[in-house]
Formats: structure tokens, C-alpha cells, sequence
């Protein structure tokens, strides 16, 4: 998801289900797998059971991992004389602030087809946008974030 105002660009993560709506599908899967797990070791499939079980573990953890990067976000803000960036990811906040005036914004082509975000000046740099937006989303940004940066104000 992108939100774009006049001096601050938000991108997070699409997160279309609540944490209380995936335990809830977990525990439903979970149930359901136990009792078909249960009724082959009732016919005498017992193999069946261990690796149902492994299957909800493996799902489970699978569900664990999107759910701690839920919260992560990334945020570039431009004010009168600065450009902040703040990225958070499991929790872990980094800032990163440049002067205005040196700013630079540039997209790079990767070899795989997908383009990147930098923003920074005098060789420092950050990445934003890697795992929160796609190929237009990036270059719609960066476009905004040029024509906001060459405003006067």
C-alpha cells in the first residue's frame, strides 16, 4: 500500500487479514487436519498422523513469519530543510536525514527486471520500497518525490 500527501510518503506491507483472523483459519486447519489424521490412524494408517502434524507446524510457522513483518513500514518525510527517512522493520526503527538541497532520488534497473528507490547525498544512500511496492508504485514515488524536492518553499 502507498499513501502519498505533500511531504510524506508512507509504504507498508499489504496486510489483508488480522492476526485475530489467521490464528483463527490456524486453529480451523489445525482441527481438520487432526481429524483426518485421526481417522486414517484409526484405519491403521498411522504414518499418516506424524506428518500431519509436521504439516500444521510448517504452516504455522510459515503464517508466524508474515505476521511479524505485519507491523513494518517505511516513511520518507520532506520538510523546509530536510529529507528524513524512517524505516522499521520487526520493531527496529532506523533514521536516516539529509539536507534538502543535496538530495538526489534514483531508480535503478536490478537484473532481474525489477527496479529500486534510492534517496540519499554525499555517498550515503538508502534502499526505500524494496519489499513494500512494486515497479510503477516506485516510479510514481520517485517522480512525486523529485517534483517535491525542486519546490522552494
Amino acid at each position: 500500500m502507498l499513501s502519498i500527501c505533500e511531504t510524506q510518503c508512507i509504504a507498508k506491507p499489504n496486510a489483508s487479514a488480522s492476526a485475530e483472523s489467521v490464528w483463527r483459519l490456524l486453529l480451523s486447519l489445525g482441527v481438520l487436519t487432526g481429524l483426518i489424521a485421526f481417522a486414517f490412524l484409526h484405519i491403521g494408517a498411522w504414518m499418516v498422523l506424524p506428518f500431519a502434524g509436521l504439516e500444521i507446524v510448517l504452516v504455522v510457522l510459515a503464517f508466524v513469519l508474515v505476521l511479524r513483518h505485519s507491523s513494518d513500514y517505511e516513511k520518507v518525510t520532506v520538510a523546509e530543510d530536510h529529507v528524513e527517512i524512517e524505516q522499521s522493520v520487526l520493531g527496529k526503527i532506523k533514521h536516516v536525514r539529509f539536507q534538502r538541497y543535496w538530495t538526489r532520488v534514483t531508480l535503478r534497473e536490478g537484473e532481474n527486471g525489477k527496479t529500486s528507490l534510492w534517496i540519499g547525498s554525499h555517498n550515503q544512500e538508502v534502499e526505500f520500497g524494496r519489499d513494500t511496492m512494486n515497479n510503477a508504485q516506485r516510479a510514481e514515488l520517485a517522480s512525486h518525490l523529485r517534483r517535491t524536492l525542486l519546490k522552494t518553499k
